[in-house]
């Protein structure tokens, strides 16, 4: 059959009005501009999709002979394909949970929340809990009216919602603000005693503000307790999220035992489409000490669940002046952030978690932080590199501490739309000199011969993939500022920042022989965009669309 013949007699597939959803053990023929991210074949003409693998990359004649026309063929036309979007660091469970609660990313000042609050508590019965997520009293126009230490405290919204507790988290993850309903609820008081590692804000007649810091957020937890059942309905919420932001893989950046049984519930139920890499929580130690006695569980071509990780928080976050550092804030000279989980505990972690062949993946946004857990990782492995130990956030670090990222093989886990949604404030915090000797350094680390790794850190950040690759390769703000962006020798280049976000993320979960790259023998994962973002106008990269999302050889997601 000719070239001609045949493409006038398929199946012609706009990525604009297309219906179709192609099993996963069809025979496709995708054909037209394809990024393999494969240094021997950077660029193919079409590839077939059959059992859920790419059975050909290459020249469009040479797959011409390989189909009938029994075969499905798919014409990009002006849409780019991409080895399947995966994302490096998120909380897929929060993400379902943050689609259901009120969304105050977007609030402009705090009083525009206390009105979002009174609506909501409005529709609820009293008693029943008003969840809100996302906001950052860096990012307001004003400061909230009254305040302590620039937070917000609880009075307002225990005027407008006296009858429900309300639980907002902030938008770094780290910090919750509650109402009076809330803090009766969890019995906070005056005399209440912060956990290690958490801090209790209080206002100067010592009465709690209802501003809760890392480790004391447990003291909410009847509040905020979930079951396997509704885990499941967050992380399949979670899922057509990321699908539909071209997310193939996800890796879940610290999951307890009720999200681990709702994964593995909707794995056995083939439920789960996303090809997902679970961090175990180190903060429960049952779960850990259960899993470093069963042999790895590895993801194959009959399932999408990975748990081979271990996830420690070694430190809080710069919005809330937690991320422990080596010298005080700029603007609270005070204090210096704090360690969240015991180093020498630590230590004794990665001794044990190394001994199974477990990865340990340890959250580190202040540079005392990092500093820490890479010398207790050197004092714990006498050579790390084949564990691929991965520092999540690594922000801000000394310049010193580049080199050992390199020795020990550790891969930067790092988030490059923190630095355009943070940047702007984060010279508060750290000064001029932090800023830009250390902090977002990707160029240092990449040129150093560190492996980057990128995510989002959804739900603290929306799950774009497209302005995470903005952010990376412009380093300015979504709005497109500065003009030059912020430490512009720092940037990463277009092909590095997909790079990051594919075959990176690939190896930085021991996938690279089945995902990140567009080869033969590899899953048919694939991500369509409208645009090509190695060769787009900067200023046109955050029009990009998702076209089109397939994970093993099946449309998961069509934009039309």
């Amino acid at each position: 059959m000719s070239r001609s013949s045949l493409l006038t007699s398929v199946l012609f597939f706009s990525l604009i009005g297309s219906a179709s959803s192609v099993a996963e053990n069809s025979r496709q023929l995708i054909q037209g501009l394809i990024y393999t991210l494969n240094p021997q074949q950077p660029v193919a003409e079409a590839v077939i999709l059959e059992n859920g693998r790419f059975q050909f990359v290459g020249k469009l004649d040479d797959a011409l002979t390989l189909i009938n026309d029994t075969t499905e063929v798919v014409e990009l036309g002006d849409a780019v394909a991409y080895p399947g979007f995966i994302e490096g660091h998120g909380h897929l469970s929060s993400l379902g949970r943050s689609l259901a609660s009120i969304n105050l990313s977007n609030a402009e000042n705090f009083d525009q929340i206390v009105d979002m609050v009174s609506q909501k508590a409005a529709t609820l019965q009293p008693g029943e809990v008003v969840f809100g997520r996302g906001w950052h009293q860096s990012k307001w126009s004003s400061r909230p009216n009254p305040e302590v230490d620039g937070f917000p405290t609880h009075d307002k919204l225990s005027l407008v919602a006296p009858n429900n507790p309300v639980v907002l988290e902030h938008a770094n993850g780290h910090t919750v603000l509650i109402n009076q309903n809330a803090m009766q609820r969890a019995n906070i008081t005056a005399q209440t005693v912060a956990p290690e590692g958490g801090v209790i804000v209080h206002e100067k007649t010592s009465q709690p503000t209802g501003i809760l810091h890392e480790t004391a957020i447990s003291l909410i937890s009847e509040l905020t307790t979930r079951s396997v059942a509704s885990a499941r309905r967050s992380i399949l919420n979670g899922q057509e999220h990321a699908f539909a932001h071209g997310i193939t893989a996800f890796h879940d950046a610290g999951v307890d035992s009720v999200d681990v049984q709702a994964q593995q519930d909707l794995d056995a139920s083939g439920e789960l489409k996303l090809r997902l890499y679970s961090m175990l929580d180190a903060n429960d130690s049952a779960l850990i000490d259960q899993w470093l006695e069963r042999p790895l569980l590895i993801a194959d071509s009959s399932s999408r669940l990975t748990i081979r990780s271990i996830k420690v928080v070694m430190d809080g976050a710069l919005g809330s002046r937690t991320a422990w550092l080596h010298e005080p804030y700029t603007d609270d000279p005070a204090t210096r952030g704090l360690p969240t989980f015991d180093a020498d505990e630590f230590e004794a972690l990665v001794t044990r978690a190394a001994r199974a062949g477990w990865q340990v993946n340890t959250h580190a946004i202040g540079d005392k932080a990092n500093t820490e857990v890479l010398d207790r990782i050197a004092l714990a492995v006498s050579d790390p590199k084949s564990l691929r130990f991965r520092i999540e956030h690594a922000q801000h670090i000394r310049p010193s501490d580049v080199e050992k990222f390199k020795t020990l093989g550790i891969i930067a886990s790092m988030q490059p739309i923190h630095m355009s949604s943070d940047r702007p404030w984060a010279i508060e915090r750290l000064g001029q000199v932090r800023i830009e000797s250390g902090a977002y350094i990707w160029r240092s680390l990449i040129d150093a011969g560190v492996l980057i790794a990128s995510g989002t850190d959804v739900p603290v950040e929306p799950i774009n993939p497209i302005a995470n690759f903005y952010a990376a390769i412009t380093r300015k703000t979504l709005k497109g500022t500065p003009e030059t962006g912020y430490e512009p020798r720092q940037k990463m280049t277009r092909i590095e920042a997909l790079r990051a976000m594919t075959s990176n993320n690939a190896f930085a979960a021991f996938a690279e022989q089945n995902q990140g790259v567009i080869a033969v023998g590899n899953y048919a994962d694939l991500t369509i965009l409208s645009s090509d973002l190695l060769n787009v106008e900067e200023h046109k990269i955050l029009d990009t669309k998702v076209m089109k999302t397939i994970v093993a050889g099946e449309t998961v997601f069509s934009d039309h």
